[in-house]
């Protein structure tokens, strides 16, 4: 047993995000070891798959789970209930979770046999992909019990980065070792502002759409009366964030209603509606059904081409909302996102608060984004917070350039400390039957490797 092992549990999807990642724990020592979750890819480490065993377990076996069973499967029974709206998005939920009467079972399942991998391999770390939805949420239940290192990852704000957060995801920028970006002791002027210029005149956002003037964008948006210009990042509603995290907000609908009353009373003002590319349903005519002649919807125009024309822009928690802040342009949030921050952002608990921050915006008096902590912020998410993997996405191969920006990080670093100094998992009851299926599984090494890259891995092992 290699006691450096580390667990990565993903549908094959997400490989491309955490191959690179795998490589880099690969040279520092480590064991990656894929648990697949819907068949088998292209893979450099070992790996194995448990999917049949556990099907075979959500169907025959009565597995014990745990206190908050129901909780691990809400998105599931929310998905359930309109499974057009996730059809084309979360296809393990739709084909192998199947029922809510079933994403019980499943759950079930998946947590006995990740208390059932951890008995065998004694992992150092256990990574998930977001880990609010089956079979990730039950994978995180059992790390909890096990006090189990666990790991989350989301799509970073960046090109070619991903989140990499200790235990849940977080709500702020909080790296994998606890510091924030109060802890930045030097802000480091020069370089804060050299990856501000080269994020903004790079357009290194994470689509691609065309470029324009943004005087003229400005221009079109206000029409010929028009004095304030609100910008609103749509969000795709079968974005887990949505689903399970939205206090408010869980249709873009509600979001633009709110914002239409917040601006009743400003003179001139006009709101547009930035559709989410991604977006597979697409509700243009009840988003202008609702803005009237005040605002418009547009979709063919690149966002920060947007933020540069816009006087203010308001997100629920989407990536709009980190690109408005490298424009230095106020936000006003609707829900949590990880770059809130009292300094950084306003707020909108109600229509009033939200009225009157736009009316501070719009008569020159707000101080949000403050440029020194925006330079904290922005050294804490490049050198400390965001996790450099050099993928390919949706955005042009050439964003990637921004990663040169990246050279103090130490993302890298941190996780091989955390992972090293991280406790084994504590002995937890598994279900036998389990257990003795999860023993039996074959681990496969990756095709082509040599037996000397096999010894080279063995020893690795012994020594780290």
């Amino acid at each position: 047993m290699n006691r450096n092992t580390v667990l990565l549990i993903c549908e094959k999807y997400y490989l491309r995000f955490y191959a690179p990642l795998a490589a880099r724990m690969a040279r520092a020592g480590f064991h990656p070891l894929w648990i697949a979750v819907n068949g088998s890819d292209r893979w450099d480490h070992d790996w194995i798959d448990p999917s049949a065993a556990i099907d075979s377990f959500a169907e025959t076996a009565d597995l014990p789970g745990w206190k908050d069973l129901d909780e691990c499967c809400r998105f599931e029974r929310l998905v359930f209930e309109q499974p057009d709206l996730f059809k084309s998005n979360y296809p393990y939920t739709l084909e192998v979770v199947r029922t809510s009467d079933r994403a019980r079972r499943l759950a079930a399942a998946w947590y006995q046999s990740t208390l059932a991998l951890m008995s065998r391999f004694r992992p150092r770390g256990v990574l998930v992909w977001n880990g609010r939805y089956l079979p990730y949420s039950a994978v995180s239940a059992a790390c909890e019990a096990a006090g189990q290192l666990l790991l989350t990852s989301e799509i970073g704000w960046i090109p070619g980065t991903i989140f990499l957060d200790r235990g849940g995801l977080s709500s702020d920028t909080t790296d994998l070792l606890g510091r924030t970006l109060e802890s930045m002791s030097e802000v480091e002027t020069r370089r804060a502002d050299a990856f501000l210029d080269d994020y903004k005149s790079s357009r290194a956002t994470m689509v691609a759409q065309p470029l324009m003037s943004p005087a003229e964008v400005r221009r079109r948006l206000l029409g010929a009366e028009g004095q304030f210009l609100l910008l609103y990042g749509c969000q795709v509603d079968w974005d887990t964030n949505v689903v399970i995290g939205a206090r408010r907000f869980r249709s873009n609908e509600a979001a633009v209603s709110f914002l239409m009353e917040c601006l009743s009373g400003i003179p001139g003002a006009r709101l547009v509606v930035k559709t989410h590319p991604l977006d597979s349903e697409k509700r243009e005519d009840a988003l202008r059904g609702i803005l009237g002649d005040r605002g418009t919807v547009v979709s063919d125009i690149h966002p920060h081409v947007l933020i540069e024309a816009a006087d203010c822009v308001s997100v629920r928690n989407s990536t709009l909302g980190f690109e408005a802040l490298c424009y230095g342009k106020p936000l006003l949030l609707l829900e949590q996102a990880k770059y809130k921050h009292k300094e950084l952002t306003l707020e909108a608990r109600s229509v009033a608060e939200g009225a009157a921050n736009l009316l501070s915006i719009q008569n020159h008096a707000c101080q949000v984004p403050d440029r020194t902590v925006l330079r904290q912020f922005i050294l804490q998410v490049i050198d400390r917070y965001l996790v450099p993997v050099r993928y390919r996405y949706f955005f042009e191969p050439d964003k990637l350039n921004i990663l040169s920006h990246f050279q103090g990080n130490r993302s890298h670093q941190d996780l091989e400390a955390v992972l090293r100094q991280a406790a084994p998992p504590s002995d937890v009851h598994v279900d036998q039957r389990v257990l003795d299926a999860i023993e039996r599984l074959e681990v496969h090494s990756p095709q082509g490797r040599s037996y000397l890259w096999q010894k080279f891995r063995k020893i690795m092992g012994r020594l780290f």
